[in-house]
């Protein structure tokens, strides 16, 4: 799978909100944390490059179709787990009028490839937070998307299934794919390939530790830390 290049896009809204023209370039296989305060642009440029919002300005280049994940919570649906992991394959055929067992088959591996095969036959609006998660993952993974794009994946999660999305959103990566995800979450943008950080002094991209440095975070969220991320680690 290709990366994602960005020449000079500006995402917002015509005669509103917009974000500065961002450069940049990410390679198939790398995950990108993109991190900063409620209400500096996370979604406004998630949904821009999934081509659910007109960029304003500049291009993305042509990598085929996106995947977007929205925030846990945002999807409802009565189907079982495995038929809407499945659906995720309705883009790879143009005319046919349902589900394959090829389909079916594949959706079943995904779910079982993140250890939630057991939900398979459950309806997915009866299922938790952290589990919905995993199945729109498993999906994620049968759509074959070269870029996917994850907004709040670990919003609500209780440790265990953030820590197993977390896995889940690195897998997707490992397969060759971008991944870009927003996060209120440091200790997964530490673990990140590099962070894209969204703040008052404009758009930012580096390396874990450089982006989230403390005079980084201070001027990103106001607050002061006094340790690692990722660790807790006491910094020097």
């Amino acid at each position: 799978m290709s990366g994602l290049r960005l020449e000079g896009l500006v995402a917002g809204r015509e005669n509103g909100f917009r974000l500065p023209p961002l450069d940049l370039t990410v390679e198939a296989g790398e995950v990108l944390a993109l991190i900063g305060p409620n209400g500096a642009g996370k979604t406004t440029l998630l949904k821009t490059l999934a081509g659910l919002l007109p960029p304003l300005s500049g291009a993305i280049a042509d990598t085929g179709a996106p995947a977007y994940l929205p925030p846990p919570g945002a999807v409802a649906a009565g189907f079982s787990a495995l038929h809407l992991t499945a659906l995720g394959r309705a883009r790879l055929r143009r005319w046919s009028p349902g589900l394959t067992s090829d389909d079916m088959d594949a959706g079943r591996a995904a779910l079982d490839r993140l250890e939630v095969g057991d939900l398979a036959d459950r309806p997915f609006d009866a299922l938790s937070s952290g589990q919905q998660q995993l199945v729109l993952i498993a999906r994620l993974f049968v759509q074959n998307a070269p870029v996917c794009l994850l907004d709040e994946p670990l919003a609500l999660l209780d440790p265990a299934h953030a820590q197993a999305v977390e896995a889940a959103i690195k897998a997707l990566a490992a397969e060759g794919r971008v991944v870009i995800a927003s996060t209120h979450h440091l200790p997964f943008a530490a673990r990140a390939d590099r962070v894209l950080a969204i703040g008052p002094d404009g758009i930012k991209i580096a390396a874990p530790a450089e982006a989230l440095a403390p005079d980084r975070i201070r001027a990103l969220f106001g607050v002061e830390v006094s340790g690692c991320p990722c660790c807790g680690q006491a910094l020097s």
